[in-house]
Parts: structure tokens; C-alpha cells; sequence
């Protein structure tokens, strides 16, 4: 079923996120397509049914068939802080995501840093940040959001990849999903720009995947021991304790 965008308009809780709505049946990547709106006023979103060429963090393709997920960027404009402080953003993306979709399941969603919600360790949710700078000035950020909300088959990627309907056994509503994930993620992300990553790492670290568990994060190797204030991981390896300001997390 296609994504109605005047049923979506009516759901919206937001202020600004979705406020402006570009619905599609089909684009190469929703992230392209909101960093391309140049004229596109603060909260402008980018939805599509669809993706030919989804993509993830450092370039990973995402699998976005039709008629059962939801696919979405959002356009922050001149967000008022400066490109080093931007990282915990993703944290504060998932935090919006996690909420918007426990509320939809009751099951305990956590986070897999830096940018995917899990369930039992499968995914759910993935999230990508991009930004456009003009010299030393923050211009934009496009959020990237993917939801598997109603897939059930998902070849190889089954083990370690899950949805929402997967976790309930029942078929969810996309266009309320994904009205509730636009307010849970304008919620967290306005937090995050008015004060900073100290107002959401604490509750990012509640829902933390893997604390406590023997990690691999591009070769650097310990136990996951949680947040730093500004995000980072805190690793504990056999010569000390390592902070960690990027890469990708695998389970040892």
C-alpha cells in the first residue's frame, strides 16, 4: 500500500519535522534528495516508499523494497552548533527512533552504537547523518532514518536483522509509525541542540547494547563499558581504558 501524504499531514505532532513533505513511490536515496533541496525551509522531510540506492553508514547499502518499511531524511538547517560537537546527534536520533517504536511493540528496544536500534541483538532501525558546511559554518543536516516496520522476509540478513511486525507477529500502521518517529526524533534532537550531548548520553547509556560484553570496534578490542559525556565509547582493553570516537561495533 502506497504512503498517503495527507493521511500522514493529519497525524503529525511535530512543530516542524514533516511540516514540509516530499512523499514519494520511489527515489534513488532519500538522503540525496533532501541534501539536493536546497530551498527547503527547516524540517523538511523526504519520505519514500522505496529505495534503489539506499545507503547506510560509511557507504553500506541498505535493502529498501517496497510496501512494507519506511525510508525518510530530514533537513535541519543552520542547527546552531558547530561541525565537532555534531557526532552524539546520531545518539540522539536513535533515542527518538528507540522510544517512538517501544511504544509501538512494549518490547525493550536498545542501541547499538553509533547509529542502529536493536532488538535481541537484530536490527531494526538504522540511522545515517550527513552534513553541509559553507566554510567553517554548519549549513544543514540530513538525518537519515530506515524502519523495518511490516517486512518479514529478509534472506540472509534474517539472523541479525529483525522488524517490527517480526517482533509483534501483528502488522503495523507505517504512516503512524512514522508520524511517531518524526516527534520522537524532533524531541531528542531539539534537546541535543539546546544542551548539548550531557542531556541525552545518560538515557542513550540506559538502552546501550553489548555493556559489559567482549566488543570489537575496527580492531580495537575490550569490554564495552559505556559512555563518555561526549558520546564516545568507553572500552576497557588489557592496556587500559580506550575511548572510542568512531567505527563499527561487533560482538567478540
Amino acid at each position: 500500500m502506497s504512503l498517503d501524504a495527507r493521511r500522514i499531514a493529519s497525524l503529525l505532532a511535530t512543530e516542524r519535522f514533516g511540516r514540509s513533505l516530499d512523499v514519494r513511490e520511489r527515489t534513488g536515496s532519500t538522503n540525496d534528495d533532501a541534501r539536493d533541496a536546497t530551498d527547503a525551509p527547516d524540517g523538511h522531510v523526504v519520505l519514500a516508499d522505496a529505495q534503489d540506492a539506499g545507503r547506510g553508514a560509511r557507504g553500506r547499502s541498505w535493502a529498501s523494497p517496497g510496501g512494507t518499511d519506511l525510508y525518510f531524511s530530514i533537513v535541519v538547517r543552520r542547527p546552531g552548533i558547530e561541525l565537532a560537537r555534531l557526532p552524539p546527534l546520531t545518539l540522539a536520533v536513535g533515542l527518538g527512533v528507540a522510544r517512538a517504536c517501544q511504544a509501538h511493540t512494549r518490547a525493550e528496544l536498545s542501541l547499538k552504537w553509533p547509529n542502529d536500534v536493536v532488538h535481541a541483538d537484530a536490527k531494526l532501525a538504522g540511522i545515517l547523518v550527513e552534513s553541509v558546511s559553507i566554510g567553517a559554518t554548519l549549513e544543514r543536516v540530513v538525518i537519515g532514518v530506515g524502519v523495518d516496520v511490516n517486512r518479514t522476509d529478509f534472506g540472509d540478513l534474517a539472523p541479525i536483522a529483525t522488524s517490527l511486525r517480526g517482533i509483534t507477529g501483528e502488522p503495523l500502521d507505517r504512516e503512524r509509525v512514522f508520524a511517531d518517529a518524526l516527534l520522537g526524533i524532533e524531541s531528542e534532537v531539539d534537546r541535543f541542540l539546546a544542551h548539548g550531548s550531557a542531556a541525552i548520553v545518560p538515557r542513550v547509556e540506559a538502552r546501550l547494547a553489548w555493556k559489559g560484553r567482549e566488543v570489537d570496534c575496527d580492531g580495537a578490542r575490550g569490554v564495552l563499558l559505556g559512555l563518555r559525556e561526549d558520546g564516545a565509547l568507553r572500552l576497557a582493553t588489557p592496556t587500559g581504558e580506550r575511548p572510542i570516537v568512531s567505527g563499527t561495533l561487533r560482538l567478540q
